[in-house]
């Protein structure tokens, strides 16, 4: 009776999953862990009423797919050979969903009225979040107007309280760390999460073939959510987002429309750049840390933070080019080696850098070449919602280890998956 119902519902079962699981990113990692094992079972449910689900035009997809997944099992050998399994094992819990989805995606399928139900429900959940980071902003405003928020170091928080001090607003509470704290998110992966949110939203704004408020107030306010967030590559990789769609628009969309979101995204920009308290500041940090010819001339710059770890992974990638240090090995070697220069940070903040010391030259090789494929496939399919995904996971794995956080590998796993498994059924059918 049950695989009867689920043969006669299975459209309908699939798109609420395709409808829940996005929304599912900005729960808990015990709450998405239960939806996780609760969409294995239903997906291993599908296997076995029909195993020809998994077709034979899937299988090169999936390989492609798991090529990651793969890395991450020769890494945790790694940590086998050298008698650290348990360090391994705890690390590898983190990237399953790089084998998951797409397992699960191959196997339940996909399709156009799926993809875009998908990227609605993300859309929405990233509005939820963001009204969600607003209103306990205002409310701590309200109830703890006066208390200095230490979103960054001493140093940089008294600086930042010299240039805006507290008024009727206390911007503290409405910026990186305390403003992402809402839903428990770091900064960064709030604004990667953002950041796809619009890409899903102007995708809806470039079809409509009328002005849609409720969408452009949607892409407006996740894109003064991300200067307000102030992850210094995310507000790199917005601007460049923003660039390239209005050169999509310019040459795809209708006059009426074209002219509508061009003058919304030059409205939202210029704004953001009159009124940011800390966005452009924190990019300024950049130049000026860069110029800097002592690198422990202010070791409470996060900047300098991260030119330090990415030495000291150079240097351990010197000791073991080809065949890395493995998940733990790597993760141990690394604090060892921050140790000794005075750094309270472990984490490599570049994730080629990770996956060098973690994989060795293997590991690397390997990875740029299978997402290679999944831009060469994407530019080729003409599917530039896919191309601009990945171009912004590829920006922010440069100074973020987007694909060692359960954030960052769902994100990634879920929607590299859907697109790349829909775009290779679509090639197959014209076939």
């Amino acid at each position: 009776m049950i695989v009867d119902l689920l043969k006669n519902n299975r459209e309908r079962i699939i798109s609420i999953f395709y409808i829940l699981m996005p929304l599912a990113f900005f729960c808990s990692v015990r709450i998405f862990n239960f939806i996780i094992f609760s969409s294995a079972g239903l997906t291993l449910i599908y296997l076995f009423i029909d195993f020809k689900l998994v077709k034979e035009r899937n299988r090169k997809a999936i390989l492609l797919l798991l090529i990651p997944f793969l890395l991450i099992l020769y890494t945790l050998i790694q940590d086998i050979f050298h008698n650290d399994a348990a360090g391994g094992w705890y690390f590898f819990e983190t990237y399953l969903p790089l084998g998951f989805f797409p397992l699960m995606i191959a196997v339940i399928g996909i399709t156009d009225q799926q993809i875009r139900l998908t990227k609605a429900s993300f859309f929405t959940g990233c509005i939820i979040a963001a009204l969600l980071c607003l209103g306990f902003a205002f409310w701590k405003n309200i109830t703890d107007h006066d208390r200095i928020v230490h979103n960054w170091s001493f140093a940089e928080t008294m600086k930042f309280y010299e240039d805006h001090p507290i008024g009727a607003i206390n911007w503290g509470f409405f910026l990186y760390m305390e403003f992402a704290n809402a839903v428990h998110f770091h900064p960064t992966y709030l604004s990667i999460f953002f950041i796809t949110g619009i890409i899903f939203g102007l995708s809806f704004l470039e079809r409509s073939r009328r002005i849609n408020l409720l969408l452009i107030t949607g892409i407006s306010l996740l894109t003064i959510e991300v200067f307000l967030l102030s992850s210094k590559i995310s507000l790199i990789i917005l601007l460049i987002i923003f660039a390239l769609a209005a050169i999509r628009i310019i040459y795809r969309a209708t006059r009426h429309t074209r002219y509508v979101v061009i003058a919304t995204i030059a409205a939202i920009t210029i704004a953001l750049a009159v009124s940011s308290p800390v966005a452009f500041y924190r990019i300024e940090a950049i130049i000026k840390d860069l110029q800097s010819s002592n690198s422990n001339a202010d070791m409470a710059s996060s900047n300098l933070h991260r030119l330090q770890l990415w030495k000291n992974a150079v240097e351990l990638f010197k000791e073991r080019p080809l065949t890395g240090w493995g998940l733990s090995g790597a993760e141990k070697a690394l604090q060892a080696a921050t140790h000794q220069t005075g750094s309270q940070r472990f984490n490599t903040h570049n994730q080629y850098l990770m996956l060098l010391i973690s994989g060795g030259l293997f590991g690397i090789i390997f990875f740029l070449a299978a997402y290679s494929t999944y831009i060469i496939s994407s530019i080729r399919a003409a599917d530039y919602i896919y191309t601009v995904f990945l171009i912004t996971i590829l920006l922010g794995l440069l100074t973020e280890n987007l694909l060692s956080r359960h954030a960052g590998v769902v994100l990634y796993s879920f929607f590299n998956a859907l697109f790349f498994i829909h775009l290779h059924n679509r090639k197959n059918e014209k076939i």
